[in-house]
């Protein structure tokens, strides 16, 4: 059965153009690529002045920018890879399932990147050794049977970027513990990567093609 494409509701935010192209493909779509420039990325219930040291953005010159799902406020930069995936929903599973799925591809593509004990964490992380490697957020339309999932995972990047640009985040998953953001969240350099950045973007578009989530 083929669908129209989204039409999804407002001003594009982020990584929609992406998402419209993973509509018209072959399910599920997967796409990874690496940031390069710093850039905060929000969802729509955030309260930016309490959430985002905006002056220190515009300080140096950092976006702040919108993005469909929920889920909290990120720091994207270099060394940091980012993975689009539309899918397309199942029954009456919830967007905890979808998470769980999409991540259980996830887990094996980095183990076989030399990090093998990535966990899942809160409603939608992934985690080593109670540290923070990924967050992901996800939209669901109702006049669609697809999901639109997009996630960030800290490969290499500069980890102090994200308390200078963030503010505590006024919700946390009961793993985070209260911790700040340089003691709750790690990068897979740090956790016995052996891939590249760009063999470890490969190995995560197989899996998700593999693991069909």
């Amino acid at each position: 059965m083929r669908h129209s494409l989204p039409k999804f509701p407002g001003k594009l935010r982020k990584n929609d153009a992406l998402f419209i192209y993973g509509a018209a493909q072959k399910k599920p779509f997967g796409f990874v690529y690496e940031q390069n420039f710093a850039e905060v990325v929000h969802g729509p219930s955030c309260r930016i002045n309490e959430e985002i040291f905006v002056d220190k953005c515009k300080e140096d010159n950092v976006v702040i920018t919108e993005r469909r799902g929920g889920g909290g406020t990120v720091v994207l930069s270099s060394g940091v890879l980012v993975t689009i995936v539309v899918g397309e929903k199942r029954g009456k599973e919830t967007a905890v399932d979808i998470f769980r799925r999409i991540h259980d591809a996830f887990i094996p593509a980095l183990c076989e990147a030399g990090v093998t004990s990535a966990i899942h964490e809160g409603i939608s992380d992934l985690a080593v050794n109670g540290k923070k490697i990924l967050g992901s957020s996800l939209y669901m339309g109702s006049n669609t049977p697809f999901y639109y999932y997009q996630s960030s995972l800290m490969v290499s990047n500069n980890l102090s970027l994200l308390s200078r640009y963030l503010c505590h985040p006024p919700r946390e998953p009961g793993y985070r513990k209260g911790r700040d953001h340089s003691q709750f969240c790690t990068t897979l350099c740090e956790a016995g990567l052996r891939a590249s950045i760009s063999e470890l973007s490969a190995l995560i578009e197989l899996s998700i093609k593999k693991y069909q989530p």
